[in-house]
């Protein structure tokens, strides 16, 4: 653990994150996660390169058309970067807006167009740009709007500009910058599409309904097809390329085919679906869901072909992420996390990919809203491995604030002579508390134990005993008279167990449960506690205390503003505190409150989770569920497939 006491150490992204901004590049994937660009392939779901772009919210992405090695990449921020992709190197980049929302780029012009946005005078407004594609320089704002607008679309000619703003699909002429509507819808539209051949058109709204717009871009025309079959809003649609058949897809994590009026499903995406996309090939759709997945769907067996994960993230229709432990398996580079309701998501770290998803619930997922109200699921409270990675424990709850509140503790054996993402359940309990359990802790005294404790007063022993075929039985209720328990720690010899109640720290004798010490405590709930030889230290939201258990007397106490603690192999301890956006790291030993080592802005939020790797390297989950690896040198470059270019002549 010496790079964790040395200067320079900081948080290098590993993982996690929203997919900001998705194109398609031939057959090619573009993807931006975070300000990384992923390339895949969608032929194969080879993973062709990884870029970091240096800019934290990429609003569009597009190929040159004049030189297809060249990627354009937009930002919120309002700069234009100009990529050479033969290289990947940057090769300019210039501030065109204050704020850059859309990317517009036609394959038969010389110009492309940005659409900016500001405030003035608390209104919104937006404006088209015309910009030269040899200079990179603005040449003239074709369009000034003081609304909100949306679903930006350019023609494939380049001379038409198709956009929502409110119930109306409005087009401008890009030469004469004429602007007409072309359709009022009776709802707020939500997104739109244009074919890239045709000049068919649809745009959708927040119930479902679907308008195909035939000769879209002719002012007076007022053919219209209407189809219906979403029942919430749809948030992505694309033609064909080769036909007029058209897909779309919402929170109901159905891809819908419509051909010649007729929807044909293919249900059970997974996560709501936020994009779609259609390759040149014309033999597959990419489907960019909520969860941060993408599922390369194949037209000709109709089934989900490749699925592309990263950090699996939990969909803006589900509950809040609830889990309070992350776990690493001691004898692999995986790292386990929460992912969707019900679910533990198994992440190898060396790879930098989403391997497996541990189904802990057994539940049917359903996606989507119901005039508003969101679905509740049984989600998984708490986990933990055990050191040698022979055993989990979970906690489930689902309580949708009506029926009696469900709750089930369950105990999981790796399955023999398989890797760690294999477990069996064994034992399931329900409920382990008559109210919410607020804490799990994991460890061994004579047989593997299992401690929870609750706001019903009491914490509980679990044990696993050889001669009952692997099972955990209740082996001891503790209560304490202070009232509901928060934390516990099992000492690493399994002789004590240290149980945090409200306002008091109880240590208990594992050998016949007696109570050994008292420590009154003067904060109300203790978050997470540690046994170290005989130093006893606990952490709330805003303190750290450390204790000495030879003389029940308090040795240090700091106040901090600490969202987690992670303990090291030496001894040793790395609290993270948050500070406005981003995070600091602060390593310390027991025996003075004195820092060993401080790092400031390891990651961006604030931490919920940590564990270290084999060999040292401590990884970091934040509050955007992203992966973050602390270390001076930045994670070896992954291995990559060589990616096919075509030569052109560049204009720079």
């Amino acid at each position: 653990m010496d790079e964790l006491s040395s200067k320079g150490l900081t948080g290098h992204y590993l993982g996690g994150g929203h997919v900001s901004c998705s194109t398609l590049v031939r057959d090619d994937l573009f993807l931006v996660v975070k300000s990384n660009l992923l390339v895949y392939s969608t032929r194969n779901a080879a993973l062709l390169h990884v870029q970091c772009l240096g800019v934290s919210q990429v609003t569009g992405l597009s190929v040159n058309p004049l030189n297809s090695q060249q990627l354009l990449v937009t930002s919120k921020d309002g700069y234009l970067t100009v990529w050479d992709m033969t290289d990947w190197t940057q090769m300019r980049s210039d501030k065109i807006g204050s704020s850059v929302s859309d990317l517009l780029v036609s394959k038969s012009t010389q110009h492309f167009f940005l659409v900016t946005k500001q405030t003035d005078k608390s209104q919104e407004v937006t404006t088209i740009k015309k910009v030269d594609l040899s200079t990179l320089a603005p040449i003239s704002d074709i369009l000034i709007i003081r609304k909100p607008c949306s679903n930006f679309q350019i023609s494939p000619c380049g001379g038409f500009i198709l956009f929502t703003r409110d119930t109306r699909v409005r087009v401008i002429n890009t030469c004469t910058c004429a602007t007409f509507t072309r359709y009022t819808h009776d709802i707020e539209l939500s997104a739109a599409t244009l074919h890239c051949k045709d000049d068919v058109a649809a745009v959708a709204d927040a119930e479902g309904k679907i308008c195909i717009l035939g000769n879209w871009n002719v002012k007076g025309n007022e053919e219209v097809t209407v189809h219906h079959w979403h029942a919430n809003r749809v948030s992505g649609m694309a033609f064909a390329p080769r036909s007029q058949v058209l897909f779309s897809g919402g929170l109901e994590s159905v891809l819908v085919k419509w051909l010649d009026g007729q929807p044909q499903f293919l249900p059970r995406i997974g996560g709501g679906i936020q994009g779609v996309l259609c390759p040149e090939s014309g033999d597959t759709v990419v489907l960019v869901t909520d969860d941060s997945v993408v599922h390369i769907v194949s037209l000709n067996t109709w089934s989900v072909k490749f699925k592309l994960c990263n950090v699996l993230r939990r969909g803006d229709d589900e509950c809040p992420r609830t889990a309070a432990s992350r776990e690493l398996s001691r004898d692999s580079s995986h790292v386990l996390m929460t992912s969707s309701p019900g679910h533990i998501q198994v992440y190898d770290v060396e790879e930098r990919k989403h391997i497996a998803d541990l189904d802990i619930t057994n539940q049917n997922k359903c996606t989507g809203h119901e005039k508003n109200k969101k679905l509740v699921y049984i989600d998984v409270t708490h986990f933990k491995v055990s050191e040698d990675g022979e055993w989990m424990a979970t906690v489930e709850r689902r309580d949708d604030g009506y029926l009696t509140p469900e709750s089930r503790l369950k105990f999981w054996s790796r399955v023999p002579e398989e890797d760690t993402t294999k477990f069996t359940m064994v034992t399931c309990i329900e409920p382990p508390h008559n109210k919410v359990v607020t804490s799990l802790t994991l460890g061994h005294t004579s047989h593997p134990t299992a401690v929870t404790t609750s706001t019903d007063h009491s914490a509980k022993v679990w044990m696993c005993t050889e001669e009952e075929g692997g099972s955990w039985t209740l082996e001891q209720t503790l209560k304490h008279r202070n009232g509901p328990g928060f934390a516990s720690v099992l000492s690493a010899d399994g002789s004590v167990v240290a149980v945090a109640y409200k306002g008091a720290t109880v240590i208990y004798s594992t050998s016949d449960w007696e109570i050994k010490a008292e420590i009154p405590q003067n904060i109300g709930r203790v978050d997470q506690m540690f046994l170290t030889g005989y130093y006893l230290l606990s952490s709330a939201k805003d303190l750290i205390s450390v204790w000495d258990l030879t003389s029940l007397s308090l040795c240090w106490e700091v106040s901090a503003n600490v969202s987690y603690i992670l303990s090291l192999p030496d001894k040793t301890f790395l609290a993270f505190v948050s500070r406005k956006s981003v995070t600091d790291a602060f390593l310390f030993g027991l025996k003075t409150a004195a820092p060993l080592a401080v790092h400031k802005f390891v990651c961006p939020g604030a931490v919920s989770g940590a564990c270290v790797r084999e060999g040292g390297r401590v990884v970091v989950l934040n509050s955007e569920q992203e992966l973050y690896q602390l270390s001076a040198d930045p994670p070896p470059p992954l291995a990559i497939t060589p990616r096919e270019h075509v030569d052109t002549a560049t204009i720079f």
